[in-house]
């Protein structure tokens, strides 16, 4: 493990305390938010949620092929039990996108 010293606001200094050793989850976790690909994802479905769609763009809609191989990727990784909890994040969060989005397109068909 690595040791960094980093200067924090005043009101952020109990809370950082408080955490103690799960300050490293915490940090992982909330990164994870930011991972281009995951970010991608989010933005390709507003961006067709936003464009007044049709239904059948809609019901049409895939993710681009490169958030399609990063799933892929850690779908697979997950099975093997290979995933950081960075990566268990990320693909926490594609599927809660896929389950939104599964129920928008079920919406439409009806």
């Amino acid at each position: 493990m690595t040791t960094i010293t980093l200067d924090i606001p005043d009101h952020l200094a109990p809370i950082v305390t408080e955490l103690g050793d799960q300050l490293s989850l915490v940090l992982e976790m909330g990164l994870s938010r930011l991972a281009p690909i995951s970010t991608k994802a989010y933005s390709e479905a507003v961006t067709l949620l936003t464009q007044a769609p049709t239904p059948e763009a809609i019901i049409a809609f895939r993710f681009s092929e490169e958030i399609e191989t990063r799933v892929s990727d850690l779908l697979d990784r997950s099975d093997e039990g290979n995933l950081s909890l960075a990566e268990e994040v990320e693909l926490d969060r594609f599927g809660r996108l896929e389950e939104q989005l599964q129920l928008v397109k079920a919406r439409v068909l009806v």
